[in-house]
């Protein structure tokens, strides 16, 4: 496996179960030795498909929930309208926002909500390890509390925030707080969370001070080949460094 060429680092396909492309692309990058982690999302129709994955391939290890509080339904029927659209989906322009403010009962809510996504996995009888949330909305100030309370109540490891500038010396404070928060609590899924892109300029550093976590996002285009679904380039930077890696031993 190639976590032997690249030591100490977590590659983590996120969005499992969100179709059958992401499902098979994921499930083919562990096959590869592209990837040794994954976090899928409970609340698609694509959940069973990915159940059914899981048991079938062992290979498929280190399995998180990607929480989502961003697309589609949500689990519960206790979430406040003013979250969903008209259609009773989630409405991401209300819920990722720097600035928000959750009263009583948005809170318990929202945690009613991520621990029935979480409890859904479980019931699959799916070994999770792992919590993180789609578009990072963990990381959100009004929302960081109530799912480091959730992984501490499951007893599971959390994803960090990115630590890049961006330009902005705030957010990285900020997130380097969030950070700081979790390690301390002893819910950090790694020593740091950040983007290909900055792994490949950084990664000695990265290596020799703790487990780092990569995020991707497989897919197959339209042609049949692998990529990534956010960011086609960074499975091309990703495949090429692993190949770089193997070339070299």
């Amino acid at each position: 496996m190639f976590m032997s060429i690249i030591p100490n680092v977590i590659a983590t396909a996120d969005d499992f179960g969100l179709n059958n492309s992401v499902n098979r692309a994921i499930l083919n990058c562990f096959e590869k030795e592209y990837i040794n982690s994954t976090s899928f999302i409970t609340n698609t129709l694509y959940f069973e498909e990915s159940v059914s994955l899981i048991h079938e391939n062992s290979i498929i290890q280190n399995i998180g929930v990607h929480i989502n509080l961003a697309e589609g339904k949500p689990l519960t029927n206790y979430i406040p309208k003013h979250w969903l659209d008209e259609n009773g989906n989630w409405d991401v322009k209300k819920i990722n926002k720097k600035i928000n403010f959750l009263n009583i009962n948005s809170k318990n809510a929202f945690i009613n909500e991520i621990g029935a996504q979480i409890d859904k996995a479980l019931a699959a009888k799916i070994s999770i390890v792992h919590l993180d949330s789609h578009y990072h909305i963990h990381t959100l100030p009004c929302f960081y509390q109530l799912f480091l309370d959730t992984a501490k109540r499951y007893k599971l490891k959390l994803r960090l925030a990115q630590t890049y500038n961006e330009g902005s010396y705030i957010k990285y404070l900020y997130r380097k707080r969030i950070n700081n928060i979790l390690k301390r609590n002893n819910t950090a899924y790694s020593a740091y969370f950040e983007t290909v892109d900055e792994f490949l300029t950084r990664r000695d550093k990265f290596t020799r001070a703790g487990v780092v976590e990569v995020m991707l996002h497989p897919d197959f285009d339209a042609a049949g080949e692998l990529t990534d679904h956010y960011d086609a380039d960074t499975m091309i930077k990703w495949l090429s460094f692993i190949e770089k890696k193997n070339n070299a031993q």
